[in-house]
């Protein structure tokens, strides 16, 4: 695979979930028309509180 498939399936990913789940956070908090930058940041903190709440249920606790 080149790199350039690799770095479009990436940007095509964050892109996608992290920056498009913010993008849903943020509208429901009525901002309609947030900053990407501000998009990807609520989304990577929604994916890491994701990921910690899933290992804390698989470690039963």
């Amino acid at each position: 695979m080149s790199s350039r498939f690799v770095r479009d399936l990436f940007s095509f990913l964050i892109d996608t979930f992290v920056t498009g789940m913010g993008r849903l956070l943020l509208r429901e908090m009525n901002e309609y028309d947030p900053p990407e930058i501000l998009a990807l940041v609520i989304g990577l903190a929604f994916w890491a509180l994701l990921i910690v709440l899933v290992w804390a249920v698989t470690l039963g606790w």
